[in-house]
This record gives C-alpha cells, sequence and structure tokens, in this order.
C-alpha cells in the first residue's frame, strides 16, 4: 500500500511566501474601480506565484500531495467586482496545472465554513457561486476529476433530517462541472462519519474521513467498520483522509483545535485497517499547524515502522 502524505496552503520553511494575501471589499471601494480591479488582479496573481514557489518545494522534497489556498484570488465572487479566474489567470493556472501533472502532485481544495449546500436560498446560491470559483481554478490548471473540492453536509437548522433532505433537493442545482469534484467530509459537531457516509452514498460522491472530526463527534460504529464502505466511494479516484491531532485533553474546550503535530499512533492504527483492507494507496492529508514540518515529522515516524518504507519525502510503502 503507497501512503502519500500533504499539507496545507503554506509551507513552514519557505520565507515570507504566502499564497493567501488579501485585498478587502472596504479597500477596493477607495479606489477608482479600474485601478481596485487591477489590484485585486495583481495581489491574485503574487499568491498564484508564492502557490508556484510551493510547488516547487513539493517536488523537490517529494510531496505528492497538497492543498491549495481559497484565498488565491481576493473578492473573486464579491457581487460588486467578479473577477474571471479562467480568463484574467489562464496562463497562470495551466503553467501551475502542467507542473503538478508533471510531478503527480495531487491538488485539492477546501471552502470555508460558509459554504453549505443545504441553507437558505440566498446561502445556496453563495455557495454555489463559490463552488465554481473553486471549479475554476482546478479547471483552469487542466486537472482531472482527483483534484477534488472537499465540502461539509452542511448545517442542522433545528432538524437534521430535513436539513440532509434539503442538500439532496439543492444538490441538482449544481453545474455538473463542479459536482464531479465535490466531497463530502464529516464534521465535528453535526453530521457524523457514518450520516456523511448516507449523504455520500445517495449523492454518488466521495465521503472524506476526518479522524479527528471522528474522535469529537463519533458514529456509532469505528472509521475502521466504515471503511470498505467510505472507500467504495471513491471509485477509481485514490481514497483521501484529513488526520490532525488535538491541541488538547477531550475534557476541554481545544480538543477540536489543531496541535502542531501528528500523534502517528491513532493514524497508524487506521492505517494499519487501511493496509488489511487491501486498499493500494491512501492520500492523507495533515491540517496541522507546523504545516510540512509536521508532514516531515510524521514521514519519519511512520518510516521506522516495520514493514513500512519511505521511499520519498512525503511517500511510503507499506
Amino acid at each position: 500500500m503507497i501512503i502519500r502524505l500533504g499539507f496545507v496552503s503554506i509551507a513552514m520553511a519557505i520565507f515570507h511566501n504566502t499564497p493567501s494575501s488579501t485585498f478587502t471589499y472596504k479597500l477596493f471601494s477607495q479606489r477608482p474601480r479600474e485601478e481596485a480591479l487591477q489590484r485585486a488582479i495583481d495581489i491574485g496573481r503574487k499568491n498564484l506565484a508564492a502557490t508556484q514557489r510551493i510547488l516547487f518545494y513539493n517536488a523537490a522534497h517529494g510531496i505528492r500531495l497538497f492543498r491549495l489556498s481559497s484565498q488565491l484570488i481576493p473578492l473573486a465572487t464579491h457581487p460588486d467586482v467578479l473577477i474571471d479566474v479562467a480568463g484574467v489567470f489562464k496562463v497562470e493556472l495551466q503553467k501551475l496545472g502542467d507542473f503538478a501533472k508533471a510531478h503527480d502532485i495531487r491538488l485539492s481544495m477546501h471552502p470555508n465554513q460558509y459554504t453549505l449546500l443545504n441553507g437558505s436560498d440566498t446561502v445556496v446560491d453563495a455557495a454555489i457561486q463559490d463552488l465554481v470559483y473553486h471549479a475554476a481554478i482546478l479547471d483552469g490548471m487542466g486537472l482531472d476529476r482527483s483534484a477534488i473540492i472537499n465540502i461539509h453536509v452542511g448545517g442542522m437548522y433545528g432538524d437534521k433530517e430535513a436539513a440532509m433532505e434539503r442538500l439532496y433537493a439543492k444538490a441538482p442545482e449544481v453545474p455538473e462541472h463542479v459536482w464531479r469534484r465535490l466531497t463530502f467530509e464529516n464534521d465535528d459537531k453535526t453530521y457524523t462519519l457514518e450520516e456523511t457516509l448516507a449523504v455520500s452514498q445517495r449523492l454518488n460522491r466521495p465521503c472524506m474521513l476526518d479522524l479527528h472530526h471522528d474522535w469529537c463527534n463519533p458514529s456509532s460504529a469505528s472509521p475502521e467498520t466504515l471503511l470498505p464502505a467510505i472507500a467504495l466511494t471513491w471509485g477509481d479516484i485514490p481514497m483521501k483522509i484529513h488526520v490532525s491531532s488535538p491541541k488538547s485533553s477531550k475534557d476541554t474546550k481545544e480538543f477540536r483545535s489543531h496541535a502542531d503535530y501528528i500523534e502517528p499512533e491513532p493514524l497508524i492504527a487506521f492505517l494499519k485497517s487501511c493496509k488489511e483492507a487491501g486498499l493500494a494507496r491512501i492520500d492523507v492529508m495533515i491540517e496541522a499547524k507546523m504545516k510540512d514540518y509536521a508532514l516531515f515529522q510524521l514521514a519519519e515516524q511512520l518510516g521506522k515502522l516495520r514493514g513500512v518504507k519511505r521511499i520519498d519525502g512525503g511517500v511510503l510503502e507499506w
């Protein structure tokens, strides 16, 4: 079984290189429109250049999994701005995509918690617009459907069953080119892994397992028990999971917060189940505060296990 480790948004080892520089609408509105629009575009190009630098770094260090920042293009979806991402940044996106494909780096995106498909019509309309923006980035890079956009099931709104039914009703409104990239992730407060798996099965989309979220908001069945069904939702796309470690013990408020590094033992137990289930490959997105540093520490720890061979910076074979 191949295990590929990845990290999120920023490489800590690269000095002063953020792909998430911002430009607020307040600042935008204080300038002449054309000047303000050009400023937003320029910041977008700066963020994409920072992303290219991170991909260079990942390729050099044998990291084959990376989550792009959702803040690459500031104000792209603001109703008073609306930047044509695919058109304006065609050259930059194509360059990033070509590099990622040449170096077998799987990319993904994860919109914020307000991108919900089971809220009010206004909320859903805004969510779809945001998802179209994310898809424009991945489509502009020319990436296949393994480059996913991950979201949560949504809010409960006082009636979980009704909220899930609303998701099913609103799902057809998502454009097909966006829908083909969507995955649904269990969250730490509302929708358990079992419930998220049921949603994924009904909508025929992959189920993204977040191990830490399952510890915070457990199902009646363990992730190991649900693993075969989860794996089936991915079809011919390599299965991907999220892993983080709690910042503090379970009886504190910070249990849901992410620690700087990963405690390997719980992940090892789950990876063992993946191997026993016959998975050929598992992609593990590390959600830790120390980003790439956490990845290298975890790769070193996993590489010391009996039967595990570290074959690249962020790639292991078990």
